[in-house]
């Protein structure tokens, strides 16, 4: 994609806006939709980014060789190099021009991360605090991937349902890939499933692009209480939908929350709680639909409060629960 000198101005000039102490939830809200407006936008955010990055990298050189006794890791500054401050802040207009042209001319290097996985097993949940200040919380038998690279936090979702609070980086957006949906934020909290080939997502705080299908497709902009949901490969229909702020966080809180969905994924969502299965009887079964709260404890109470809300019997055998219609 061509990035113009006029894209990239306008793209440095938002990096410069974001990192300012003065920064305000209006100027990220601002930020989003003209990030979101054209592709081309993000194309020039992103190579501002990395031209940014080299800024620093270029810093820590300097500092490394005029100090070729030490280890790089002491050299190393926690605040941003005075010599990039300069270039940002200093000469405006003029600055901004000079600095386009560069990334125009040289392209920006792009420097790939650790990729570190997080899991849990069956009646486990997790959280993990990123290097970013970004907190995840996994629920029982999830399974996620986080890589940090110069320009982007990146997240891929296998057999997995998280609980993002993601730490705002102007400078980094963050992705999730989950299985044929791609979700980009800059900072905001939201809950991302992808279970048995189904993919959703709703958020709680702040902004979220989803693009649902291919790579290409025209992207989804939530707002909170707000939220899509599709089965992969039949995402041509996706529609935004609104979602209580209880449901975004019910699992978190000890509740499922379920709208008109199959016995087979609850029954699904309960063998992720708990060791011993529960097992349906027959495709009858799996069919029937819930609307409806159910309380996370015992298991055999759970059960048991799934007979009072469907036309179903439980039987317990040696080493499983059955479900069965009545």
């Amino acid at each position: 994609m061509t990035r113009s000198q006029t894209d990239i101005e306008i793209a440095i000039d938002w990096l410069v806006r974001l990192q300012g102490d003065a920064v305000t939830e209006s100027d990220w809200r601002e930020f989003d939709a003209w990030l979101t407006a054209s592709p081309a936008n993000a194309d020039a955010y992103d190579a501002a980014l990395a031209f940014d990055q080299r800024l620093d990298l270029d810093a820590r050189m300097a500092e490394r060789q005029a100090a070729p006794d030490k280890p790089l890791a002491t050299v190393v500054p926690l605040r941003r190099p005075s010599r990039r401050t300069w270039i940002w802040s200093a000469g405006g207009a003029i600055a901004a021009t000079l600095v386009a042209g560069a990334i125009l001319l040289n392209g920006a290097d792009l420097f790939g991360g650790r990729e570190t996985t997080y899991a849990t097993g069956v009646g486990e949940r997790k959280i993990v605090s990123l290097e970013d200040g970004t907190r995840i919380e996994l629920n029982a038998a999830s399974r996620l991937s986080v890589r940090f690279e110069r320009n982007v936090r990146r997240v891929r979702l296998d057999d997995a349902q998280a609980f993002f609070d993601v730490a705002k980086d102007p400078r980094r957006p963050f992705l999730i890939e989950a299985g044929d949906t791609q979700v980009r934020v800059v900072g905001t909290q939201f809950d991302v499933r992808r279970r048995d080939g189904l993919v959703a997502v709703g958020v709680q705080r702040g902004l979220v692009e989803v693009r649902a299908g291919a790579p290409d497709a025209a992207p989804l902009r939530l707002k909170p209480g707000q939220g899509v949901a599709h089965r992969e490969g039949q995402a041509e229909d996706t529609r935004v939908a609104p979602v209580a702020a209880d449901e975004v966080a019910g699992w978190r809180q000890g509740r499922l929350i379920y709208r008109d969905q199959p016995l087979s994924q609850i029954v699904g969502d309960l063998n992720r709680l708990f060791q011993r299965p529960v097992k349906l009887a027959d495709a009858r079964t799996a069919n029937l639909r819930l609307s409806g709260v159910l309380i996370v404890d015992d298991q055999d109470a759970m059960v048991d409060r799934l007979s009072h809300l469907l036309p179903v019997r439980t039987t317990k055998t040696k080493d499983a629960i059955v479900i069965r219609a009545r």
